[in-house]
């Protein structure tokens, strides 16, 4: 597997346009990881990346925006995807005072198969945002999402999905979830879950849910000694869980449970 580690490090104020194609050939494979850094304030950050994926190719895409900072980001994914090739995107969305991430991908060829999972956790008024298209173009292929998010401090975050199936798209099996924890009364979650579905012979769901944590549940890990923080997070780290098991990288996997204080 070819890696690529992209840095994003701004130490000053600046407006960034960045395009990049990637063309991954036949039984090619590739990870790519986003990682942003940020020191200066009040930035502009635009990202397109355009992914063509030959027969049999594999792409690991991991977004990881964990540093605090007042930037705004935009980032979108184009995705071609031919006969068995798979996609995986995850997408960490913590740390900017914006940022929008956009994945559009066409399931072109027989058995191909995409995967976005996201974890968005937002204090201090931030606002972020996921939407994903995924066209399920030709029949026998399969898309997953699971989004997640965890809110407080009046910040604000929003998923929009939606699963398309056209007339050719037999056998197609689409999967789509987000659920949301709102720590305080003045968070909010927005979520638009979409189905768009032209074959008979498929198989797609979709679902949204959002609300506080558990008072219940709380309670009962403090009847077995944890404080109320301590209770608190391990609610949290296991709401966070299954998201952060669903990346397939073990080195990225690891990573990401330190990054967010995941403890097993």
């Amino acid at each position: 597997m070819t890696r690529c580690n992209l840095h994003h490090i701004h130490n000053y104020q600046l407006i960034l346009n960045l395009r990049l194609d990637f063309e991954l050939g036949k039984d090619s494979s590739l990870r790519l990881i986003d990682l942003f850094n940020d020191t200066s304030e009040k930035n502009f950050l635009n990202i397109f990346y355009n992914f063509n994926l030959k027969e049999n190719a594999v792409l690991k895409n991991y977004k990881v925006d964990k540093l605090e900072n007042k930037n705004i980001k935009y980032s979108y994914n184009n995705i071609e995807q031919d006969k068995n090739s798979i996609s995986e995107t995850f997408i960490l969305s913590s740390g900017s005072n914006f940022f929008k991430n956009e994945i559009n991908c066409n399931l072109n060829g027989e058995y191909s198969s995409a995967f976005v999972n996201g974890i968005l956790s937002l204090n201090n008024g931030k606002h972020h945002e996921i939407r994903t298209i995924v066209n399920h173009l030709t029949e026998n292929t399969k898309s997953y999402q699971l989004i997640k998010s965890v809110l407080q401090d009046s910040s604000k975050a929003a998923y929009q999905g939606k699963i398309f199936v056209n007339s050719k798209a037999q056998k197609t099996d689409g999967y789509q979830l987000s659920k949301a924890i709102l720590l305080n009364k003045d968070s909010e979650f927005n979520a638009k879950p979409e189905l768009e579905i032209y074959a008979d012979d498929v198989k797609c769901s979709h679902g949204s849910a959002s609300g506080s944590l558990n008072e219940d549940s709380i309670f009962y890990l403090m009847s077995r000694g944890l404080n109320y923080k301590q209770s608190r997070e391990l609610l949290i780290n296991g709401f966070l869980l299954d998201v952060v098991e669903k990346i397939t990288d073990a080195e990225i996997k690891n990573l990401i449970k330190n990054m967010i204080g995941i403890k097993e």
